[in-house]
């Protein structure tokens, strides 16, 4: 017989951001979860997600989405969801 083992999956989410009408928009960040025997971003993954929003310097006061997508992120342990 055998024993397969799959990888285990992290999740990758936007933060949500705020500024003030005129200003440079700031620097996007995630978080992650979903990490298993006692590994960490360190451990468990090498990259980074890519992270982009519609969001000008000009653009009207109002909701605009951040979305994060895969970027250069590679791991053998784990696969990868974004949210």
């Amino acid at each position: 017989g055998t024993l397969t083992i799959d990888p285990a999956s992290l999740t990758f989410s936007a933060d949500n951001k705020s500024k003030v009408y005129g200003q440079a928009n700031p620097a996007l960040t995630y978080s992650v979860s979903g990490y298993v025997n006692g590994d960490n971003a360190a451990s468990a993954f090498s990259g980074a997600p890519s992270l982009s929003t519609t969001a000008l310097t000009s653009s009207a006061a109002g909701t605009y989405p951040i979305s994060i997508a895969a970027g250069s992120l590679s791991s053998a342990n784990y696969t990868f969801s974004f949210t």
